[in-house]
């Protein structure tokens, strides 16, 4: 039996999902939302709108059910260009984008077993003066002049586009993982809700409850697994509750670990010297710290000749073209472009 990873992935692609894929082309183009490949001559060529890849993360969250697939690209399609979510990313402010990042899931700078990154998101640490001071920050910071989104939806979708324009196909480049021929397009993030009571939640709820409802709306196939840690007594019901935010495939996907098996368990996907010493590896690396980049992450960014440390901060995306890699530097410094 095939890797539930490769299911519906480049290079492990069933017949009926081959045809499937080649449907979906044809459909989309149909209806004006692909461009394929054009052949300009035997060196030039047009590039396709999108990778197959990403028609794939519709496809597979569709279960490879064209209508379905097919409604959810195309909700997609239009709130990115309703919502210029791609000047958003462009635009977004070098210093909000680190005070963002303080509020959100944040990546460690490692990659698990099978080189997908980890990120870690301490829930407790966001008291109700943090979110004050978040809200009230978000209601005075740049924003993008090519949106009409609310500042917070923004500065959440910045967070979203970071991670599928930079860490990931960043770690996508490194092959010395298993199925390399496969792209990364997941994360794998540790929640850590040690201390977090009721009434702390219920002020939290809508901050979390957007980041669920975007991710699983408009990046779909975009987590890997979710280990939640320090959940208190009584968070049954609260999760009874909460679990209502995710699909099936998502809540599948969860998973709550008690306080003597954390570390057994995450050593089943994280090798030891990536796990945050909090949780009982080796990484010195604490919520709020700058990503602690591996040897072979910081490799690769040599080789693309970024010299920061540990990378640009701010919106940036990874490009990778047939081996030859770029950092390329988007977003703004006091409102001037980088």
């Amino acid at each position: 039996m095939e890797d539930i990873r490769l299911y519906g992935r480049i290079g492990h692609l069933t017949d009926d999902q081959k045809a499937a894929l080649m449907d979906f082309k044809v459909l989309l183009s149909e209806k004006g939302l692909y461009q394929p490949e054009t052949i300009i001559d035997e060196k030039r060529s047009t590039p396709a709108s999108h990778e197959d890849s990403y028609l794939l993360r519709f496809l597979r969250a569709g279960r490879f059910n064209l209508p379905a697939s097919f409604r959810q690209l195309e909700a997609t399609e239009k709130w990115r260009k309703n919502g210029g979510v791609d000047g958003i990313y462009k635009d977004f402010d070098v210093k909000e984008f680190e005070e963002t990042r303080k509020y959100y899931p944040q990546w460690t700078g490692r990659r698990d077993k099978n080189g997908v990154p980890i990120q870690v998101y301490e829930v407790g640490a966001l008291d109700s003066r943090k979110m004050n001071m978040y809200y009230q920050s978000a209601k005075s910071g740049a924003k993008s002049t090519t949106s009409n989104l609310p500042a917070t939806s923004q500065r959440l979708i910045m967070i979203a586009e970071h991670s599928t324009n930079f860490v990931v196909p960043l770690c996508s480049s490194v092959t010395d993982r298993p199925n390399a021929e496969v792209p990364i397009e997941t994360t794998v993030n540790i929640v850590d809700i040690t201390g977090l009571g009721f009434s702390q939640f219920w002020g939290l709820r809508n901050h979390l409850k957007d980041a669920s409802t975007l991710a699983q709306s408009y990046y779909p196939e975009a987590l890997e697994k979710v280990f939640v840690i320090g959940a208190p007594s009584g968070f049954t019901k609260i999760w009874d509750w909460a679990k209502g935010w995710f699909d099936a495939a998502t809540t599948s996907k969860i998973y709550f670990l008690t306080p003597d098996n954390i570390t057994s368990t995450l050593q089943e996907h994280i090798d030891i010297e990536h796990i945050p010493q909090k949780y009982g590896g080796k990484l010195d690396w604490k919520f709020g710290d700058e990503p602690k980049l591996d040897d072979k992450l910081r490799s690769m960014l040599s080789s693309a000749g970024s010299t920061a440390v540990p990378f640009v901060p701010g919106s940036v995306r990874w490009k990778d073209t047939e081996g030859k890699y770029q950092v390329e530097v988007l977003g703004t410094d006091e409102g001037r472009r980088r």
